[in-house]
């Protein structure tokens, strides 16, 4: 280099100076080539990203993911703009430009744990609004404990004009009536029964093979299939074991309600690792849900059951999130749903 002039040197320290930032950069870079239709480069963050699907990292496949309006808009409605990929296990932001009308860069983020720490801080944020909680409470107390009172003052005034099958009648609709105030508190306990957490490691694999154990009879009594699929299967999580097994439950028995009108009925736990985060899915081949259903689905006191309390979600919720944890479901009306819950990934230690 030596003999080289001062400015080529400069040009050649430049240039290697870039090339290794793009390749160091906690960011995807991909320059795809317009005119020829190819990709030009890639760094090892975009390879990485793609890893599991190279041929991803070809022009008309990367175009059709990243860029499915690309010749059919303008390009001012394209380029610049920022966008949200769910790809596999990840949540990917990225960002295109067009360079020149010869050059398209793809600017690539990983956005997963930021999501779930921002989805976290929503949840914990909705919850601790207490008065909004507890004047549903009042609200969904007050009703049957009016009714029962409705009840037993018309049956006091009348007792003596009533035969005994109208005053069966009376008392049967208050004890309905009480049933759903008992229903209520029991699900208002398991709202504060977890308060103080035990994280530990949790070997997943082993945890579900007790929990399969301890419900498989029930669901075979109901004609619904059951299955569990770890990959791999030494995933350890870092969770409370009792708020994981409350958890769990809660979702088996939210999908086995969905599948009680289902021709070969099927709940499959499915336990997959990305990273440092661990997601179990619960998925169903039930009735499914609305996207307006999807949208209320941690509300609390939204239920689209006929009987139910509209918490069970919302205390689901609040475990996982006392865990570390976030929740998604997603779901198609008479397809099914799913439910993931996301867990940090437990440490192994080494033996001292």
């Amino acid at each position: 280099m030596a003999d080289f002039p001062v400015e080529k040197r400069a040009a050649v320290v430049d240039n290697s100076l870039y090339a290794s930032i793009m390749e160091t950069i906690d960011l995807g870079i991909v320059i795809l080539g317009v005119k020829r239709k190819d990709l030009i480069f890639k760094n090892k963050f975009a390879s990485e990203i793609f890893s599991n699907s190279p041929s991803l990292l070809e022009y008309g496949n990367l175009t059709s993911l990243l860029l499915s309006d690309y010749g059919t808009k303008p390009a001012e409605e394209i380029f610049g703009k920022n966008y949200t990929l769910r790809f596999r296990n990840r949540l990917l932001g990225y960002t295109p430009y067009m360079i020149s009308d010869s050059f398209i860069w793809i600017i690539i983020r990983d956005i997963t744990e930021r999501s779930r720490l921002e989805s976290i801080a929503e949840a914990v944020n909705s919850m601790d609004n207490i008065s909004y909680v507890f004047s549903g409470i009042r609200h969904e107390l007050g009703n049957p404990i009016n009714s029962i009172k409705m009840t037993l003052s018309v049956l006091k005034k009348n007792l003596n004009d009533y035969s005994p099958a109208a005053v069966e009648r009376f008392v049967d609709r208050a004890m309905t009536e009480i049933s759903r105030v008992e229903f209520l508190l029991q699900a208002l306990k398991s709202f504060s029964i977890f308060e103080n957490p035990e994280i530990q490691n949790v070997r997943i694999d082993d945890f579900l093979n007790r929990f399969i154990a301890l419900v498989s009879n029930d669901l075979r009594a109901a004609g619904i299939r059951i299955d569990k699929m770890v990959d791999p299967p030494n995933i350890i999580a870092s969770a409370d074991p009792r708020l994981l097994h409350q958890v769990l439950l809660n979702l088996i028995t939210n999908a086995s309600d969905a599948l009680s009108q289902k021709d070969a009925p099927r709940i499959l736990v499915r336990v997959q690792k990305n990273k440092s985060l661990v997601y179990l899915s619960v998925e169903d081949n039930g009735c499914g849900m609305s996207e307006e259903a999807q949208s209320n689905l941690f509300k609390p006191f939204y239920t689209t059951k006929t009987r139910g309390t509209g918490l069970g979600l919302m205390i689901t919720l609040k475990m996982v999130t006392l865990m570390k944890g976030n929740m998604e479901i997603k779901s198609a009306k008479d397809v099914g749903t799913r439910a993931t819950v996301i867990l940090p990934e437990g440490k192994i230690h080494a033996a001292a």
